[in-house]
């Protein structure tokens, strides 16, 4: 199958050159489309890739019928509704990695330029000025990081090598793991009055917006200074502008803002503060990985259904994914064996793996399980709200590996209580196999379409069965017939190449032994 991928905002070279290697992607490049214009053309691709310059916005996600995934060549997706993206069960991915070394090492430049006036000095020699103003060293002086991610660890590695304290805070890391790199782990409120240099680098969220304002700004010292190269918000500019008139604090540095371009007359007239143009990734190398990033993600995506850096979808990280790939492929055919042979009123999914991604596997399953119920337009990023919006009850079970080995379960249960249970296991070699159905344990690929057949164990059903599938032309690829005790029932399991009609499902339903016969189509 071939996948219509559209790029423009001036995506790279290199970008490009990533997807031409993948035979099933058709690319499309558009250095500029105005918003009208992307509304006009989305309709017909299954991906986008963009830069910051397009918004894609909910009408856009609406108008895009077709797509599947969004790529953002960069870290920041503000520029992307992802709630509506959500919605649609499209995945959103970032570039968070190509753009670290560049963003990173534009902050410790702005670090420098403040602590030494060299733009100031700059502009004085352009204006035939010798002025030598006293600046500051940064060697011992403390530096306050808020946010350890990628960028903030690279931050503080350029602090360390120039011989500086580096205290810092990050939610989501633990004490140990900010010591372990050379950083001593702080509060916000426990930084804010023992820093001389300050830069943050976390998300724009609700709970960053105005991190750093009016009460922050009180706090810090009078010499301190200031470094915003992550978000423009996150810093209130307001607040900030009337710091610096009020000489709060000595100085600030900011590469982003609140609304861009930044044209506001806020910082109009201040010495004390240096401005860029959102220069953090704007270097051609940056610029290069970051668009291989984005390409490599939405080629995986095609290729095996999810993909890395996803931000609307948790757990969705590299190593996880590189990790339990094949996992989560069995999940989803599970999921779509039980529903297949399923019958009443779903009300609960109950997903029970030994893999320690519990919650990927059970989105996985669930999705396995809906697209079949509902349509192909549940996917693993809107599986658990489709489940909600239908008064389905996911419940995830995490077992010890000792019980089930390395295997997924999926029971699917009625409003009565009546259940059907599928269970699948990885092989060594990651082959994926079906190896319980209900109460009867198999071993079976679940691959194109499998003939599930109730009978009674007695000589003679599976040749008249075989004798069937042959005057109708379709031919068996595997089978198993397995049985609780000799001369009860049994059950029957035949992979077969092609599609059954239903005149050769209705023969076979018309032998007097065979109770039930379905096909489950995977």
């Amino acid at each position: 199958m071939t996948y219509n991928v559209l790029c423009t905002d001036g995506f790279s070279k290199a970008g490009l050159e990533e997807l031409a290697k993948h035979d099933d992607l058709r690319v499309t490049f558009e250095k500029k489309l105005s918003h009208d214009e992307l509304l006009k053309r989305i309709p017909e691709f299954d991906g986008l890739v963009v830069r910051s310059a397009s918004t894609v916005s909910r009408d856009v996600i609406d108008a895009g019928k077709n797509l599947k995934i969004i790529a953002r060549a960069g870290v920041g997706t503000d520029n992307i509704d992802i709630a509506a993206a959500t919605e649609r069960g499209i995945l959103v991915v970032n570039a968070p990695a190509g753009n670290t070394l560049s963003t990173a090492e534009l902050a410790f430049s702005l670090l420098l330029a403040v602590a030494r006036g060299i733009p100031q000095a700059a502009a004085a020699m352009n204006d035939g000025k010798w002025e030598k103003d006293k600046g500051r060293q940064i060697a011992y002086k403390t530096l306050g990081i808020i946010g350890l991610g990628r960028i903030g660890r690279e931050v503080a590695r350029r602090a360390q090598a120039f011989k500086m304290k580096v205290v810092g805070f990050d939610p989501y890391l633990n004490e140990e793991q900010v010591r372990d790199m050379g950083i001593e782990p702080m509060t916000i409120e426990g930084l804010l009055p023992e820093v001389d240099f300050l830069t943050v680098h976390t998300p724009l969220t609700d709970e960053t917006r105005n991190l750093i304002a009016r009460d922050e700004l009180g706090k810090m010292k009078k010499s301190a200074y200031l470094i915003n190269c992550a978000r423009g918000g996150i810093i209130n500019e307001e607040d900030l502008a009337l710091a610096l008139r009020e000489d709060v604090i000595a100085g600030a540095a900011l590469d982003v803002y609140t609304t861009e371009p930044y044209t506001t007359p806020t910082f109009q007239g201040l010495a004390n503060i240096v401005l860029t143009p959102h220069l953090g990734a704007s270097t051609f190398e940056a610029q290069d990985a970051v668009a291989v990033e984005a390409a490599a993600s939405v080629a995986q995506f095609f290729s095996d259904g999810i993909s890395f850096n996803a931000v609307n979808l948790s757990g969705a990280d590299p190593q996880s994914l590189d990790t339990y790939r094949r996992h989560l492929l069995l999940a989803q055919k599970v999921g779509a064996f039980a529903f297949q042979m399923f019958q009443g009123d779903l009300r609960r999914i109950t997903v029970s793996t030994t893999v320690r991604a519990t919650k990927l596997i059970a989105l996985s399953a669930v999705r396995g399980v809906l697209a079949q119920a509902v349509s192909d337009t549940v996917t693993i990023v809107n599986a658990a709200a489709a489940a909600a919006e239908r008064g389905i009850e996911v419940v995830e079970e995490t077992l010890a590996e000792k019980d089930r080995g390395d295997a997924i379960g999926v029971r699917l249960t009625t409003a009565d209580g009546a259940t059907t249970e599928i269970w699948g296991r990885l092989t060594a070699d990651g082959t994926v196999k079906i190896v319980r159905v209900n109460e009867y344990g198999v071993d079976i690929d679940p691959v194109g379409n499998v003939l599930v057949i109730h009978n009674e164990d007695r000589p003679g059903v599976i040749g008249r069965v075989c004798t069937i599938l042959g005057d109708h032309s379709v031919n068996i690829a595997e089978m198993q017939n397995v049985r609780h005790r000799k001369g009860t029932d049994a059950l029957t399991l035949i992979g077969v190449d092609e599609s059954l009609s239903e005149e050769a499902i209705a023969a076979i339903r018309t032998d007097a032994a065979v109770t039930q016969a379905q096909v489950v189509r995977l």
